[in-house]
């Protein structure tokens, strides 16, 4: 084996972590022996250095024709592992020269770089057709390694797709026939005008006659992504049928035997170990199966099918088998965090899993109610009676991880205003200041809210004058919040503390929310703004506070100018936002809008500034039409913008019409895409377009 590894010249070859290669030819040893422990240390050695984060080097153009060596040698142990490794280096498509250089500003440097990716890529994919020799090799793991390598790296597709269809029918290991299912599926992806038909009526059939369930839930996956209307209209029957399998098959009267398990692998001090026993701990954790993990690829491939997946999750919300509701929590929030739901079916189900006698799905169900908050206010008694009956059992220390105050943050999420009484107790009793204290005051209201004002006061007072911490800045947003008269002084003084900026800019929007009543602040404030040692965005903060203090637009506008022509965004952002409050007082910055709004960078943000200073609805509404499909994250704002301009928004209509026929939410821009943290503006956005369409169809 390796015939002429020694007469390459290792030592001129580097990879991640040296500039000679000469521990390569150890690694390639180790990958053919027969002792599991060597082969994983080896494993990772090559992805660790040979091929360190994707990236390759001489060194691992060098290894390509051992490890293909490797694979061909029947005696050698994880093939499969080794095929995997190839597949990699080959990436994910051909190597793009543009793509990948500009690494380096020397050109000759720069190509010498991009050299190995695209020598190795060619190598490997010119040797590819190796791998069809393999396909009934009598070692499974390969067998199931092989059918995405050739579907990834195989140049005529045609070819593999006629072997691997060939191959199905025979194919007696259940992991390697749903591997084969999955790159039919790819390669019709891929090759939709070649392949596509024909994957469809070949998986089709596939659903049709197979009595292996879980290859039947891969099938209807493959069929979804890549001809979805060619599912059976009892796709959801199947899918929840597998389940109903793999339930019996773990709780039955057989659930108990033992399938021939795998030789146990020693522990290793290496990647590869660690990532095998993850799997294996998370697959433990939430008393996952295989049929799990297939209905979760067949609801990432029903994409916008939200009626089965609803369905879907519905039903496996009300599963008899504990994992498979542990996993369904979790798709839950996926769901209803990326999707708008048909109605509050999965919302009632997922909330239930909160009173079940286990922590872990209670606690995860909570975790996933506040993520949900805006929309699960229908479960909101629910929470009440839960966090009254768990309200004994915590203690100041961590305790919004027990499961009364994983309940009171989804209570406060809502805006539930029980949750204040409780939260008041808490921080009396010096509990710890919830990170995202001021989101959910912001969420339950300020005058709701206001009874939490005194002890926030007094636990901010007690800190420390001109020290930092995170507490004090969590105290700092929630009183921001709510402004309380007390308070005042206490910020006032804020702003003379040596405590940087971080300080500062909070102190400085605190005052901005007390607006007239903070006019004692204005002399210092006055100094910030014409501070020319701060930086721009703490002179913009500063000018962001006088313009809410005072009402003064002079001194604001110069930096607002300077913020406007910023190189990063989040200064420029915050000069908009500055001009969107000053309204028309910010005229003299209207050329400069006009300019910003039609470059890349601008686009709706300064057309909704400009708006507010002109009102000329003519002038931004294109700006805005255009870029509410290039720039879906703005959806929101651009909304409450066009409430504003009322009748003349009309131009926008069809745009607000297709977002709420759409099943997506706004951030959700692919099937992978679990947005958890935009439910609360996509709501938004859903209201004010239902209120344009109110006042321009009336």
């Amino acid at each position: 084996m390796f015939t002429g590894i020694e007469d390459v010249d290792w030592a001129s070859m580097g990879h991640a972590y040296t500039d000679s290669a000469t521990d390569v030819p150890e690694l390639l040893w180790g990958l053919a022996s027969d002792d599991p422990a060597r082969r994983d240390i080896a494993l990772d050695g090559m992805y660790g250095a040979v091929h360190h984060q994707g990236d390759v080097y001489d060194s691992t153009v060098a290894c390509v024709p051992f490890l293909f060596e490797l694979v061909a040698t029947p005696t050698v142990a994880d093939r499969g592992s080794i095929v995997g490794l190839l597949r990699s280096i080959a990436g994910e498509k051909e190597p793009d020269p543009q793509e990948l250089g500009g690494v380096f500003e020397d050109e000759e440097e720069d190509a010498a770089w991009i050299r190995p990716f695209i020598e190795a890529s060619e190598l490997i994919r010119g040797r590819a057709g190796f791998f069809l020799e393999l396909l009934d090799d009598p070692d499974p793991r390969l067998r199931a390694a092989l059918p995405g390598a050739l579907a990834h790296l195989h140049s005529d597709p045609v070819r593999v797709f006629a072997a691997l269809r060939g191959r199905l029918p025979v194919e007696e290991d259940p992991e390697a026939a749903r591997c084969l299912a999955r790159a039919l599926g790819r390669l019709s992806v891929d090759h939709a005008r070649t392949l596509g038909a024909e994957a469809g009526r070949v998986l089709r059939d596939l659903v049709d006659r197979t009595s292996d369930p879980e290859l039947r839930m891969t099938a209807l996956a493959q069929l979804a992504l890549c001809a979805p209307d060619s599912l059976p209209r009892n796709t959801t029957e199947l899918a929840l049928e597998v389940m109903r399998l793999a339930c019996e098959a773990k709780h039955g009267p057989d659930g108990d035997a033992e399938t021939e398990a795998e030789p146990e692998r020693p522990r290793t001090d290496t990647m590869v170990s660690y990532l095998r026993e993850l799997e294996a701990g998370h697959r433990e954790s939430i008393d996952a199966d295989v049929a799990d993990d297939l209905l979760e690829d067949l609801h990432r491939a029903l994409g916008d099918r939200t009626e089965p997946r609803f369905e879907l999750l519905n039903k496996q919300l009300c599963s008899q088998d504990w994992g498979q509701r542990m996993a369904a929590v979790r798709m839950g929030g996926m769901l209803l965090t990326g999707w708008r739901a048909p109605n509050d079916l999965p919302v009632f189900l997922l909330a239930r899993q909160v009173i079940e006698e286990d922590d872990r799905l209670s606690k995860s169900a909570l975790s996933e109610l506040g993520y949900v908050a805006p929309i699960a206010q229908v479960v909101g008694d629910m929470l009440a009676a839960c966090a009254e009956v768990w309200a004994d059992e915590w203690e100041p220390v961590g305790w919004q991880w027990t499961l009364f105050g994983r309940t009171l943050e989804a209570l406060a999420r809502q805006g539930d205003a029980r949750a204040v009484p409780a939260l008041v107790e808490v921080l009396e009793e010096g509990g710890d200041v919830p990170e995202y204290l001021a989101g959910w005051i912001e969420a339950i209201g300020s005058d709701t809210a206001a009874a939490l004002g005194p002890v926030l006061h007094r636990r901010l007072s007690a800190l420390p004058p001109g020290e930092w911490s995170r507490e004090k800045d969590r105290l700092i947003d929630a009183l921001r919040v709510l402004a309380p008269p007390e308070a005042l002084p206490l910020f006032l003084g804020m702003l003379e503390e040596e405590s940087g900026r971080t300080t500062h800019w909070r102190a400085l929007r605190v005052l901005a929310r007390y607006g007239r009543s903070a006019d004692g602040a204005i002399p210092r404030i006055r100094e910030l703004v014409t501070d020319a040692a701060l930086s721009a965005d703490a002179r913009l903060d500063a000018a962001e506070a006088l313009w809410a203090v005072s009402g003064e637009s002079g001194p604001v506008l110069p930096v607002i100018r300077e913020g406007l022509d910023l190189d990063w965004w989040s200064g420029r952002s915050a000069a908009l936002r500055i001009i969107a409050a000053l309204g028309p007082a910010a005229a003299p910055l209207a050329p400069r809008l006009r300019k910003l709004m039609t470059a890349d960078a601008g686009g709706a943000p300064a057309a909704v500034a400009l708006w507010r200073v002109t009102g000329d609805a003519d002038e931004v509404l294109p700006v805005l039409i255009e870029a509410w499909t290039a720039t879906p994250a703005g959806r929101p704002e651009t909304a409450a913008c066009l409430v504003e301009m009322g009748p003349a928004a009309a131009p926008a209509l069809p745009l607000i019409r297709r977002e709420l026929a759409s099943p997506r939410r706004h951030r959700n821009d692919n099937t992978q895409g679990n947005m958890r943290y935009d439910v609360s503006s996509d709501e938004a956005l859903l209201r004010d377009c239902r209120r344009l369409v109110a006042t321009l169809d009336g």
